[in-house]
């Protein structure tokens, strides 16, 4: 039942931000048409709302798989999801009548787990795979991957809980071409973005591990 009301309230969210997302791009091309050193033309307007379809289809997409317990799932199946992501961000730059205003931005505000999954199905892909093939010997990696796994307690605080033992896994399971240390280090970068997408309030908390120190949300020091 509260799984299914997180997800519930995570689907709101979303909804929450498109419209703003899209109520914002109207009324700041309706400054610029107004104003007299700035037009937007008609055929920008259209754009816009070409853009508002794609960042709706995203947003569909993100909703669709997010309906489970598990935190993630293998890389490929984030393959449109990341599709979706470039198309809405591209169709964005093309709308160049407010100057000085970064559409692009606001989408990734909107779905900062874009961020996150660009990076986890190109370089993180492979480690990844290694790391799921580890779920029966990794209680943390069993509740980032598993679909079984029940989350039992608040979502976020069950996130931040398992990340030491994540960051551990990370550096041991994935050296394959001493690369590891990198592979930490980004991971902790754009683990906040996924973080924020689950409508989690970001809250820095230091881990030590593998004499690295690491904020949970991001990196501190190397």
């Amino acid at each position: 039942m509260a799984c299914g009301c997180a997800i519930q309230l995570f689907c709101w969210i979303c909804l929450f931000f498109t419209i703003m997302l899209f109520i914002g791009f109207i009324f700041t091309v309706w400054e610029a048409t107004t104003s007299n050193s700035d037009f937007c033309s008609r055929a920008q307007l259209l754009t816009g709302v070409e853009c508002a379809k794609k960042t709706r289809h995203l947003e569909d997409f993100l909703m669709k798989i997010n309906k489970t317990t598990r935190f993630l799932r293998p890389p490929s199946e984030y393959m449109k999801v990341v599709d979706l992501c470039d198309k809405a961000e591209s169709c964005f730059t093309k709308i160049t009548c407010e100057h000085g205003h970064d559409f692009v931005a606001d989408v990734m505000d909107t779905f900062p787990a874009c961020e996150f999954y660009r990076f986890y199905t190109t370089d993180f892909s492979q480690c990844a795979q290694k790391l799921m093939s580890q779920t029966s010997n990794s209680t943390c990696l069993d509740a980032l991957f598993n679909a079984r796994h029940t989350i039992k307690f608040n979502r976020c605080q069950q996130w931040l809980d398992i990340q030491p033992c994540i960051y551990d896994a990370i550096y041991n399971e994935c050296d394959s071409e001493n690369n590891s240390t990198q592979l930490v280090t980004k991971y902790s970068e754009v683990a906040r973005d996924l973080y924020r997408a689950m409508g989690c309030d970001p809250r820095p908390q230091r881990i030590d591990t593998n004499d690295i120190d690491y904020e949970i949300i991001g990196l501190v020091s190397q």
